[in-house]
């Protein structure tokens, strides 16, 4: 859900900020290809087993990878975006009511896209429900909602934190009903938001009858780091407030903040990172990695404006919506494997590590032509 907007909240004209749409296309690029590249590299060097190798793939269920932070950086940025894409509407004299109706227009398109994905259009009676998109739409959709109406930043943060807290509360003190002395409330089994899903529709879960990782009953871990987003959005989009520099160290200061916070719900309370679970300290570090990221970008790109290198990642950011269709639907992996099939086995054991480069140019190289062509992938 990228947005090209380029004012602020006062409807004053803002320069673009051409670093998120080059942190959302770093973001893609690891499921386009660059997880690929990476995990074949180490493979064809001799060691497939490296530390790098094995955070391009997701833990098992507590502890936390780099590719676990693939989709809640896009939810952040989403996040970040929003505060740019309501002063523009805002200063076209839009009503709120109309900006409330052109966002829940969004949330239901984000959210039937993900149904689809799930078995839906095939009339499959165990569709999955829940998906990464409607996941997305339902906690950026809320966050953004809230953003509407409570306009001071800090009442803001407040109602992160209240989700957080409650969610954490949840989490931590309830088990399923039925599971044995001692279980762990976190565990997959007998963790409180499983229970309810297997409870409300068994059968339209990711696991059938079991869990799913983008459960509805877990959002609150969502809506609180699209949250933390709006509000790095609003620091950016203020014309009218700290430099440029200076945000970016607001940014850094975040994350240490944030990191800070995580560590106490890790290692203090016992509360461990469970992504399937958005549970509050897998969301804290993930609010960690992404502003932390966001402050580096923001201070090389808008900062210091070298921009020229960004080209890598800004067509696949500035259309991430449609990277994303291209990949979920094989349109890539068609052309990728028609085009450099040959190539790749050519390459001997460095097969993987080229179909991965091949598979991310094929993406950039389409959504580079619909840049040419203004071409942008919205709901």
């Amino acid at each position: 859900m990228s947005e090209q907007a380029n004012e602020n909240q006062n409807g004053a004209s803002a320069p673009r900020l051409a670093s998120i749409d080059a942190l959302r296309g770093f973001d893609m690029f690891f499921i386009t290809g660059g997880s690929a590249l990476i995990s074949g590299l180490c493979a064809a060097l001799g060691s497939p087993g490296a530390w790098i190798a094995k955070q391009m793939n997701h833990v098992q269920w507590a502890g936390f990878a780099h590719h676990d932070t693939i989709f809640p950086l896009f939810l952040f940025l989403a996040g970040v975006s929003w505060p740019f894409s309501l002063a523009s509407q805002q200063s076209r004299g839009r009503p709120t009511w109309k900006i409330q109706t052109k966002l829940l227009l969004r949330v239901v398109a984000l959210f039937l896209i993900g149904l689809s994905f799930g078995g839906f259009l095939k009339f499959n009676p165990n569709f999955r429900l829940m998906s990464v998109l409607g996941f997305i739409g339902i906690s950026w959709g809320v966050a953004a909602t809230l953003s509407l109406y409570v306009k001071k930043s800090w009442w803001l943060f407040a109602v992160a934190a209240a989700c957080l807290a409650g969610y954490f509360s949840l989490l931590h003190f309830c088990v399923a009903p039925g599971a044995p002395a001692g279980a762990d409330s976190y565990s997959q089994a007998w963790n409180f938001p499983a229970y309810l899903d297997r409870s409300v529709w068994p059968n339209h879960l990711y696991v059938r009858g079991k869990f799913d990782p983008e459960s509805f009953f877990t959002i609150p871990g969502g809506v609180a780091l699209a949250i933390f987003g709006v509000l790095a959005g609003r620091l950016l989009s203020n014309q009218e407030g700290p430099s440029p520099g200076r945000k970016s160290l607001i940014l850094a200061a975040g994350a240490l903040v944030a990191a800070a916070v995580a560590c106490a719900l890790d290692f203090g309370l016992g509360s461990p990172s469970i992504k399937k679970l958005w549970s509050p300290t897998f969301v804290l570090y993930a609010a960690t990695y992404s502003l932390a990221l966001l402050a580096l970008f923001h201070w090389i790109v808008d900062v210091l404006g070298l921009k020229r290198w960004a080209i890598v990642f800004d067509p696949v950011g500035k259309n991430s919506l449609l990277a994303y269709l291209l990949s979920m639907v094989g349109v890539a992996a068609t052309i990728q494997k028609f085009l450099f099939s040959g190539l790749c086995g050519w390459s001997g054991k460095w097969g993987a590590a080229v179909s991965g480069l091949t598979s991310y140019l094929v993406v950039w190289a389409i959504l580079f032509f619909f840049r040419r062509k203004k071409f942008f992938l919205k709901v």
